[in-house]
């Protein structure tokens, strides 16, 4: 790779990380192209950014943020993830892939000025969703105007068995 390649890399990389609202980092030595492929494409079709590149080049995207603790994850072959979506809906696709892939490697990650572990990782893939969460509040605030709709409606029908039983008793006699 030529300088100049390398210095636009890390501009890209630099800006793409500042726009982000987390970082998640795998190993992926021992993965072939077509399962790193399905990787990359199961991101990116969340809206994210999933790429291999050269720790160093990384570490200089990093530092161009302001965010240097990520170095001692940075050893070995690593494969960045720039999530612009939902963070925990890209941690549930990252745990997926660590258990089909046994190639696939959770490091870690950083997110809202911290640094993420593994598992901390595979704890935020645990969270519901923003959607799951905003359906159950949605539920919880609609339960009590649907229970008292369904005892307004009750109140009829109970007079509706009242007048029912009166009538049958009259007619008994």
């Amino acid at each position: 790779m030529k300088k100049q390649d390398k210095i636009s890399l890390v501009n890209d990389l630099t800006d793409k990380i500042s726009k982000s609202n987390a970082i998640y980092l795998a190993n992926f030595k021992g993965l072939t192209y077509h399962e790193l492929n399905s990787v990359r494409q199961s991101l990116k079709a969340l809206g994210n950014d999933f790429r291999v590149v050269k720790n160093r080049l990384l570490k200089l995207a990093l530092k161009n943020n302001n965010i240097e603790d990520l170095d001692a994850m940075l050893v070995d072959q690593t494969a960045i993830a720039i999530i612009f979506d939902e963070p925990t809906t890209a941690a549930k696709e990252f745990k997926k892939f660590s258990k089909e892939l046994k190639n696939f490697e959770i490091k870690g990650g950083y997110l809202s000025g911290q640094v993420l572990s593994k598992d901390d990782v595979i704890a935020l893939a645990d969270i519901p969703s923003r959607e799951e969460l905003l359906a159950k509040m949605l539920g919880s605030l609609s339960a009590p105007a649907r229970n008292f709709v369904s005892l307004l409606a009750n109140i009829p029908r109970s007079l509706l068995n009242v007048l029912n039983a009166i009538k049958e008793k009259k007619e008994n006699n």
